[in-house]
């Protein structure tokens, strides 16, 4: 996307890796271009989840975290081999994944939204910061900090009874 308010998009396909070790309060997102397509130009989802298996193994080795537990819904990244990999089965909460998935859904709104739009709404700090997550290389943020990762966990506490 060209912007914030913009529908406008490229012609690269674009990956996205999401690293969350809520103990650490810490998370890496980060963008991938290579060997995010099959050989006939399809997505490659197995591939981006493998990527993002190996990259949080990565985090875990440089934070020196000896015991760790990397959860996928990719039975594909499962078959990998990877040390430390886990399938996370359908129905269970996959923190990862929400997160991203409300980054993409909130570009995808926005793209939706092509035609023009005379007293559309300034975006508020929420959106700017969905924005922002989606259109970084790669980012490593607290995410105690993050007004995305803030309303998620309201949204948990509430569908939890809390």
């Amino acid at each position: 996307m060209e912007g914030l308010t913009s529908s406008r998009t490229s012609g690269i396909f674009v990956g996205r890796i999401i690293v969350l070790i809520p103990q650490l309060d810490y998370c890496l997102i980060e963008q991938v271009t290579d060997g995010v397509l099959t050989e006939k130009g399809n997505p490659a989802p197995t591939q981006v989840e493998v990527l993002a298996a190996r990259r949080a193994q990565e985090i875990c080795y440089k934070r020196e975290i000896a015991r760790y537990v990397i959860l996928t819904d990719s039975l594909g990244a499962v078959s990998m081999g990877i040390d430390g990999v886990r399938y996370l089965e359908p129905g269970k909460m996959h923190y990862a994944s929400l997160f991203l998935d409300r980054i993409m859904k909130r570009a995808q709104n926005m793209r939706q939204s092509s035609r023009k739009v005379v007293n559309k709404a300034k975006p508020n700090k929420l959106q700017e910061e969905i924005y922002r997550l989606f259109t970084t290389n790669k980012s490593e943020i607290k995410l105690s900090e993050s007004m995305l990762w803030q309303k998620i966990q309201m949204e948990m506490s509430v569908a939890d009874g809390e």
